[in-house]
């Protein structure tokens, strides 16, 4: 039975996943609750969980800040992440530091929290079976030194093992490697969920033995190389590189640079020759040799991002910092892409853009989704796309923006009642944005399921009366200058014909329903102080104040002020 702890500063929240099914079922225990990081840093310490499911923003000490603390004593302590849409930024930095899975806290069911024990609880087991003393066959042998050697170098990533206790660690282990010249590349598996999906059954550690295979058989013995693995999708190769013989290479890199100051650090030489130029040419061809062999031996395609040349093993951090920070580019490319760092540091920067949608062109999409036209949707998000590539957009705000989008659609296709009757298959909306590994990807699955919403809310509608799709815009749209006429041709029906249906089922006439609307909301912004009364008749669609006065009076007894007035009152004798 694994040990689990919950931390989340909600309590409602909290007791809510507690509840939500019998953990022992799924083999983990609860070993206990805290409401923030610092409480479940000591509980974490006296309990030694296996697995600790923490919200990121809390009081006290966050959800990074505890993985943090945590990993440097429980090194083999798994960690989920509880997010809100808008914490994506928090999400990808917790991955980093090693969380295994994220929860959206709005979709968190008891199906969902099944499958993460179950995928949490494999991988616990097969730590636990690689995990075992040293033994004299070769075989076991072997296997022990690999997972050394993965553990040794994730610590090295980590930062928790560095400067002469990672030489006399590499030294220990017997690295293939020599101190000197050294390239770190990271290769990462595409389409990472579709693959899971076919190795279900073989499992994900036959996927990561035939990775590990055909690297180490495909790469040349005149390459001094270590293969390490940081997942079933995640692989790092250290190669030493040779420059020419006559290329003297100094630096200008200390034991000081962290991980945020490479982008500013510069490897020079006695001749001005860069010797990672040297050998440019050969590594790259060892990648593409180590890509195309996977394609075509297991048809999985990979991403490989590739550090400068570092100079020891003390620098090893530093270079896969920045073999990880060229895979940032992974989600602007398409297909196998091999991106080097000193490229990414060379091209404009991305910057956080914020939400790019105008009142103008939100009012276009509304249409575009009320008409349920997808060769405008498609014209629409293309018109956005190249917008966000013009203002150099990064990851973070594409995906925000998407998600805006998609907020957009769902806000004015149709209103709860309506919507409540629509049912889609497949991944949700934001699962599709918030998971999706590149910009194009993302992009083709939006629109997808854009198209995919129209046809499902042109089904519904087939079953809706005419009245009742009246209705619904003038629910919706109330505040918009709104006709017989234009919501006739909206549903595609006959003016007269629709205004004899609304009077039959409604019991009173079209423009009758649309002002009673429009006075109900009207009252309900008169409750308070906050809006002057020619703002108020703007929002519910009257723009001339006199107007609207006079058809409130007509409908209620009470101008405007009046009721206003009368409703303060009331107010203050309660």
């Amino acid at each position: 039975m694994y040990k689990l702890l919950i931390v989340e500063d909600e309590l409602l929240m909290r007791v809510g996943i507690r509840s939500m099914l019998n953990w022992e079922d799924y083999g983990f225990c609860l070993a206990g609750e805290a409401s923030n990081g610092k409480e479940a840093l000591e509980l974490a310490l006296e309990q030694v969980p296996d697995l600790i499911i923490t919200d990121i923003r809390m009081p006290v000490m966050d959800g990074l800040q505890l993985i943090q603390e945590v990993s440097s004593s429980l090194k083999n302590c798994k960690y989920v992440i509880l997010s809100n849409f808008d914490e994506l930024h928090y999400v990808k930095t917790a991955l980093k530091l090693g969380a295994v899975d994220y929860l959206v806290k709005s979709e968190v069911s008891e199906q969902s929290l099944i499958q993460l024990l179950t995928n949490i609880r494999e991988k616990l087991q097969r730590e636990q079976e690689q995990f075992t003393p040293l033994p004299k066959a070769s075989s076991d042998y072997s296997k022990s030194i690999r997972y050394l050697k993965d553990s040794f170098f994730q610590d090295t990533v980590s930062g928790f093992i560095h400067g002469e206790e990672l030489i006399a660690k590499a030294e220990e282990l017997r690295f293939r490697i020599q101190s000197d010249h050294l390239v770190v590349i990271k290769l990462i598996v595409n389409q990472y969920e579709q693959v899971k999906r076919k190795y279900i059954e073989k499992g994900e550690q036959l996927l990561r033995f035939s990775i590990l295979n055909i690297m180490e058989e495909v790469i040349p013995s005149r390459w001094a190389k270590e293969i390490f693995v940081e997942s079933s999708f995640e692989y790092w190769v250290v190669v030493n590189v040779h420059p020419d013989s006559n290329t003297e290479i100094t630096t200008e890199i200390d034991s000081s640079t962290t991980p945020d100051t490479f982008n500013n650090s510069r490897l020079v030489n006695a001749n001005s020759t860069d010797p990672f130029n040297a050998a440019h040419a050969d590594l790259n061809k060892l990648i593409r040799k180590m890509m195309s062999s996977i394609k075509d031996f297991m048809n999985l395609s990979l991403t490989a991002g590739v550090s400068s040349v570092v100079s020891d093993f003390t620098s090893m951090r530093r270079a896969s910092k920045e073999a990880e920070y060229a895979l940032k580019e992974r989600f602007f490319t398409c297909g196998s892409q091999i991106l080097y760092a000193a490229d990414v540091r060379e091209a404009p920067s991305r910057k956080d853009t914020a939400i790019i949608l105008s009142p103008q062109q939100e009012q276009h999409f509304m249409k575009i989704c009320v008409s349920k036209n997808e060769i405008k949707a498609e014209q629409f998000f293309e018109e956005i796309r190249t917008a966000l590539k013009v203002k150099q957009a990064d990851e973070n705000s594409i995906r925000q923006q998407y998600i805006a989008l998609l907020e957009t659609m769902h806000a004015h296709l149709l209103n709860i009642t309506s919507r409540s009757k629509l049912s889609f298959t497949g991944k949700s909306p934001y699962e599709i944005v918030l998971n999706g590994e590149r910009w194009h990807d993302i992009h083709q699955d939006v629109l997808t399921h854009i198209k995919d919403s129209f046809g499902a809310y042109s089904r519904t509608t087939q079953e809706l009366t005419y009245t009742e799709l009246a209705a619904d815009m003038i629910n919706k749209y109330y505040a918009e200058d709104l006709s017989l006429q234009s919501v006739a041709s909206q549903i595609n029906v006959h003016p007269s014909y629709l205004s004899r249906l609304f009077k039959q089922e409604k019991g009173e006439n079209f423009i009758s329903y649309l002002t009673r609307i429009r006075i109900e909301h009207a009252k309900a912004y008169l409750l308070s102080r906050e809006l002057k009364i020619y703002e108020i008749a703007d929002k519910v669609g009257y723009h001339n104040y006199t107007y609207f006065s006079k058809i409130f009076k007509k409908n209620t007894g009470l101008t405007p002020e009046e009721y206003r007035e009368q409703q303060q009152v009331h107010v203050i004798r309660e």
